[in-house]
């Protein structure tokens, strides 16, 4: 890739805390910067970021056409041909983001304190040419790439697409969602992410979207699926086991609240652990011991309760 394309992805929205300089204005600090982590063999300089309060060039970031070289809390190099793949880490709750660089001998991390990991990753991507992998859960990446979809048709990146009034009232709607799901409890915005994961494929579906994003929306709305499928093999699995059980009971086996004891020792529940307990709680117990969802363990019980005869 040539200098000027280079240049093209670097400007101060690299930065958080620090001063961004420029080829066409990098300041006196810079022989110092050169000093104390660069390299006196380089003589081109796309840009420098100086990291410190004094502006004596001790800390920062040289951005050169084939590496960049950096002092914050440790000092490093990372030659762009070097590059085997590039992360971006970021959690819902989590203030911290994380840019990952993977080198053939090192693995460099970027936290947002200095630079900005997001516009980092998305810089070397851009050189490199490797595709950065988000470092997150299903559901979060759901929240990721639909923004950047939303983000896109707003600043008109889709050719050919003119947006009705309807379409563009579906936008608005969909940022609110957004909004709105970041104030839910976990099960809550997991189950809304899903509902939002099919309805914006389906809204970029009717306007004929293809990229990157959506793909990772269509594998998201897989794994969703398949979770689903999953589940509701378990369910089935134990509306069987309970409907063999209630057979037995009710054909006069004295044995079965034995057993029924029995198996709940099996699997790890003692039966004093549920006295005393509300209906909520015991939720919350059984759904911690075998890491299921309430929005499951509610179908398993309503179809335990379609299955109960009554005396």
């Amino acid at each position: 890739m040539g200098q000027e394309e280079i240049l093209s992805y670097i400007n101060d929205s690299l930065v958080i805390n620090g001063s961004f300089y420029s080829n066409q204005n990098l300041p006196n600090q810079i022989s110092n910067a050169i000093y104390t982590f660069g390299d006196y063999n380089v003589f081109e300089i796309l840009a420098f970021i100086d990291a410190t309060k004094e502006q004596d060039g001790s800390r920062g970031m040289i951005i050169t056409p084939a590496q960049i070289y950096f002092k914050f809390g440790q000092a490093g190099i990372i030659e762009y041909q070097k590059i085997i793949s590039l992360g971006l880490e970021k959690h819902r709750n989590d203030s911290i983001i994380k840019a990952i660089i993977k080198l053939e001998e090192i693995t460099y991390t970027f936290s947002n304190q200095i630079i900005d990991p997001e516009v980092f990753v998305t810089m070397l991507s851009k050189i490199t040419g490797i595709e950065i992998e988000m470092i997150m859960d299903t559901h979060e990446k759901v929240e990721y790439y639909t923004r950047i979809v939303l983000n896109d048709l707003e600043n008109d990146e889709y050719e050919d697409i003119v947006l009705t009034p309807t379409q563009n009232n579906s936008i608005k709607e969909f940022y609110k969602e957004l909004e709105m799901v970041q104030q839910l409890a976990d099960e809550d915005y997991q189950y809304e992410l899903e509902n939002i994961c099919n309805r914006a494929l389906e809204f970029f579906d009717v306007l004929g979207l293809d990229s990157d994003e959506i793909d990772g929306l269509l594998e998201c709305q897989n794994q969703f699926n398949q979770k689903n499928i999953e589940e509701e093999q378990k369910i089935d699995n134990a509306q069987q086991f309970y409907n063999d059980m209630m057979n037995k009971y009710q054909q006069g086996d004295s044995e079965m609240f034995n057993r029924v004891k029995s198996i709940m020792s099996s699997m790890g529940i003692d039966e004093n652990d549920l006295a005393g307990k509300s209906p909520e709680e015991i939720e919350d117990f059984l759904c911690g011991k075998f890491g299921i969802s309430k929005s499951m363990l509610e179908k398993l019980a309503g179809r335990f309760n379609k299955g109960t005869v009554k005396h």
